[in-house]
C-alpha cells in the first residue's frame, strides 16, 4: 500500500518529538520539513544526512513545490488558523498540535472552515492513547462499578525546571489552556459524556515563575447528572502527582482509582483489585505514532480521526469556559456550536 507523504511544519520544541514519531511510522514518508530558524532546520539536515529530504523556511512554497498528503503542525496556536487554510488549500491533511488555537473564537473558525473543506483536521490528543488512561476507560465501558457519577481529579506538578517560553508565557490561563486541556479531554473520552457546565477560580502564588494563572480549581457539570471536581497546580511545592493526575471515578457499585499512575478498583468493603494495564506496540512516551496513526486509518477508511477538530472543540471549550469563569466568577454554560 502506497505510504502517505508528510510535510512536518515546526521543528522546534515538540517538533523534535513528532519528527521521531513520523520516522518511526512505517505506513508514512516524511517528504520536507519547514522551519523559520536556520539553527532548526541545521539540526533536521544532519539528522537526515543521506536521506532526500528538502527543507524550507517558507510553508507557502513547500505546500507548493511537493505533493504530499498529510501536514503537521507543530507551530505556535496563533498561527494554526493561517497554517490550515493553506495546507488545506493545497489539498492536504492537517495534523496540529494542542491547543487548538489561541483563543475559543479562533478554534471556531477552523472548525467551521474544516467542516467545508472535504479534509481531515486533527488535533492531537495524546494523553487518551496513554496505557493507564486507556485502562481506566476500558473500566468504566465494562460497567463492572455500576454508573460513574462522580469525578474528582488532581494534579500538582512543579514546573520550576520547566521553562516556559515563546508563546507559552503570554497564556494567561496557562494552566487550564496548556495542561488541563489535556485532562478535560481525557475525562469526556473515559466517561462517553460531554460538559454542560463549569465554574472555577484561578490564581499564581507569589512564588511562582509563571507569567499567567498557575492554579486552578473547577467544579464541572456533565450530561446525565455526573458531577467532577478537578484541581490543577503547577507549582506544587508537596507531594507530586504524575502528569496523568490522581483521579477517582465513583459509581454505584465501587470506585476506580488511579494514583501514583496505579489504577485499581475499590470496592465498598475497601478491598482493592489491580486494573490490566493494556501493552502498546510503540515505547514512545507520549503515543504520538498513535495519533498519526489514527489519521492514516482515517484517511483511507474515508472516516474522520478519532480527535477530529469537531470533537477537540468540546474539550477545549471546557478549557476556555473554566476560564471565563475564573475572569467573571460567574458559572458559565458550555456550548460548543450546534453543528458538533
Amino acid at each position: 500500500m502506497e505510504k502517505i507523504k508528510v510535510i512536518q511544519i515546526g521543528l522546534g520544541g515538540f517538533g523534535k518529538f513528532w519528527l521521531g514519531a513520523v520516522l518511526n511510522v512505517e505506513e508514512v514518508e516524511l517528504v520536507a520539513v519547514v522551519d523559520m530558524e536556520e539553527n532548526n532546520l541545521a539540526v533536521a539536515a544532519q539528522r537526515f544526512a543521506g536521506r532526500n529530504i528538502p527543507l524550507y523556511q517558507d510553508h507557502t512554497k513547500a505546500l507548493r513545490e511537493v505533493k504530499a498528503d498529510l501536514v503537521l503542525l507543530i507551530t505556535p496556536p496563533h498561527t494554526h488558523r493561517a497554517l490550515t487554510i493553506d495546507a488545506v488549500e493545497a489539498g492536504m491533511h492537517v495534523i496540529m498540535e494542542k491547543p487548538v488555537s489561541s483563543s475559543y473564537e479562533d478554534a471556531v473558525k477552523i472548525y467551521k472552515f474544516a467542516q467545508t473543506c472535504g479534509k481531515y483536521v486533527m488535533v492531537n490528543q495524546n494523553y487518551r492513547r496513554r496505557p493507564v488512561i486507556q485502562a481506566l476507560k476500558a473500566c468504566v465501558d465494562s460497567g463492572k462499578v455500576g454508573t460513574i457519577e462522580n469525578v474528582e481529579w488532581r494534579f500538582s506538578l512543579d514546573h520550576k525546571n520547566i521553562e516556559l517560553t515563546g508563546w507559552r508565557r503570554a497564556f494567561n490561563d496557562i494552566m487550564l489552556k496548556e495542561m488541563s486541556i489535556h485532562h478535560f479531554d481525557s475525562v469526556r473520552y473515559i466517561l462517553g459524556k460531554n460538559p454542560i457546565s463549569v465554574y472555577a477560580e484561578s490564581m499564581n502564588p507569589t512564588w511562582s515563575p509563571i507569567n499567567g494563572d498557575s492554579v486552578t480549581a473547577a467544579v464541572f457539570n456533565f450530561e446525565d447528572g455526573v458531577f467532577m471536581t478537578y484541581f490543577g497546580s503547577w507549582v506544587n511545592k508537596g507531594k507530586s502527582t504524575s502528569w496523568n493526575g490522581d483521579i477517582i471515578l465513583t459509581g454505584s457499585q465501587g470506585a476506580i482509582e488511579l494514583k501514583d499512575d496505579v489504577p485499581q478498583i475499590v470496592w465498598p468493603d475497601g478491598t482493592r483489585e489491580n486494573i490490566p494495564i493494556p501493552v502498546f506496540e510503540f515505547n514512545d512516551s507520549d503515543y504520538l505514532e498513535y495519533s498519526i496513526g489514527d489519521m492514516v486509518d482515517a484517511i483511507r477508511e474515508r472516516r474522520l480521526p478519532a480527535t477530529h477538530i469537531g470533537d477537540n472543540l468540546i474539550s477545549w471549550s471546557m478549557a476556555c469556559s473554566a476560564a471565563d469563569s475564573a475572569k467573571s466568577g460567574m458559572k458559565i454554560k458550555i456550548e460548543p456550536p450546534k453543528e458538533i
